[in-house]
């Protein structure tokens, strides 16, 4: 393990930790660490031994907060918890509020603030000389179209969204009104505009221990639009580039005081240099821990919950990687899928890691963003490109049957609302007065 090799277990008694949201599977990487867990989720979906590793799980709405909060105190007046642990990106600010409170280790709530509206955060960089690139929040049609008269083509995407849910691009100040109708449509009142950074996009994963940070690896992307469709570790970046890129990262990371934990930051090289996109206080979506796991031996997820039980982590930046691992996520048109091929053929192929499929019966929405995958195969490979290829390749060897909706137009209506909650973040500061 070349990074990870230093991680010493400690005399150690049980530390009470809170968890929210997470899979089985991430839950799963507190085995054997001694850890009292408190999980609270938005469902039931655990499996039975995942349950059993947890002292307590409850399901909770989210997006109530002040209930949410009630509950956690009473929890902590009974037996104080000791650390919150969360990657779910619409719970980053909740679980550094919680932090704050309860005067634990972690992120600060001004942090996770900072980080979540994406303004705050451009703003934050610009004054710190670490970014060039124009941006506002508008409120309308009109704002709009003098932002992109002033700055040229324009990205516009809510302030605290994530996933590439609601982004547009807009090339020109005609575009303003119509893109500002499906804004409306959406129930938001306010977005991000900002100057389109043109280039090549990676992002850099990085660990933080006590403020220090240390970048792990560069993942390179490709995309349709604004929407991933796949991953590779490590990006094919010469040194240069890659030191320019840890720099900025390390510099971002100081300048919003994040103390600990994974991070996950986007960058595009534009022909004036590396400019962050946006920044998050957890580790990558998209499977992005498992190609760094496959590649440099380090399970960002697993660190979390090492450090939460008391365990000597020692790190180095910049690790060495052998070889690449890739990750290509599947897709299907809207409606139910009724049949699902080709998994178990992909399954025995040379270099691939894993292929994970809905089942019959699951809903598929298209690709709007990037909840609407409908699994992945992740792949190795001596370089990223190779393993790129490959997993591209073998993912259409997997179909899906899929039947429409009978009432598209309902059914779209509903899905806004339900891909909202889940896309944008859910503290709810005005709700605290009822806790």
């Amino acid at each position: 393990m070349p990074a990870a090799e230093g991680m010493k277990p400690m005399t150690r008694r049980s530390s009470r930790i809170l968890v929210l949201n997470g899979t089985s599977r991430l839950l799963m990487k507190a085995e054997g660490l001694g850890l009292d867990i408190v999980n609270l989720r938005s469902d039931s979906n655990l499996d039975e031994k995942t349950r059993l590793l947890c002292s307590a799980v409850h399901v909770v709405d989210f997006s109530r907060t002040g209930e949410v909060l009630e509950l956690v105190r009473g929890m902590h007046r009974d037996q104080p918890f000791e650390r919150v642990i969360c990657h779910a990106e619409s719970l980053q600010v909740l679980a550094a509020f919680i932090t704050d409170e309860f005067d634990l280790p972690g992120n600060s709530f001004h942090t996770a603030r900072l980080l979540s509206d994406k303004y705050a955060l451009r703003s934050r960089l610009r004054s710190r000389g670490l970014s060039r690139a124009a941006s506002a929040v508008i409120a309308d049609g009109e704002q709009l179209a003098e932002f992109i008269s002033v700055n040229g083509p324009t990205v516009v995407k809510p302030r605290n969204g994530s996933g590439s849910w609601g982004v547009h691009f807009l090339n020109s100040a005609n575009e303003a009104g119509t893109v500002w109708d499906a804004v409306t449509a959406a129930g938001l009142k306010e977005m991000l505009a900002e100057v389109l950074l043109v280039g090549p996009e990676i992002s850099v994963e990085a660990f933080s221990i006590d403020g220090r940070h240390y970048p792990l690896s560069v993942t390179t992307k490709e995309k349709n639009g604004f929407i991933e469709l796949g991953h590779a570790v490590p990006a094919p970046l010469g040194h240069e580039d890659s030191q320019a890129c840890y720099g900025l990262v390390q510099s971002l990371l100081d300048a919003v005081d994040l103390r600990w934990g994974a991070s996950h930051t986007e960058i595009i090289f534009t022909s004036d240099g590396p400019e962050v996109v946006e920044s998050h206080s957890r580790r990558g979506g998209g499977h992005i821990n498992e190609l760094v796991r496959l590649v440099y031996g380090i399970d960002m997820e697993e660190l979390m919950f090492q450090l939460a039980a008391g365990d000597e982590v020692s790190l180095q930046a910049a690790p060495h990687a052998q070889g690449a691992a890739a990750i290509r996520f599947l897709t299907a048109p809207a409606g139910t899928v009724c049949e699902v091929r080709g998994v178990e053929e992909v399954s025995g192929q040379e270099g691939v890691s894993e292929v994970e499929a809905v089942s019959s019966g699951h809903p598929s929405h298209g690709l709007r963003w990037s909840g609407d995958y409908l699994g992945h195969v992740i792949t190795r490979a001596d370089t990223a490109d190779a393993a790129m290829e490959r997993a591209t390749r073998l993912s259409r060897l997997i179909e899906f049957d899929v039947h429409a909706p009978a009432d598209k137009e309902s059914a779209e209506k509903d899905l806004v609302q339900q891909t909202m909650r889940e896309a944008l973040d859910m503290f709810d500061i005005t709700s605290l007065s009822s806790a």
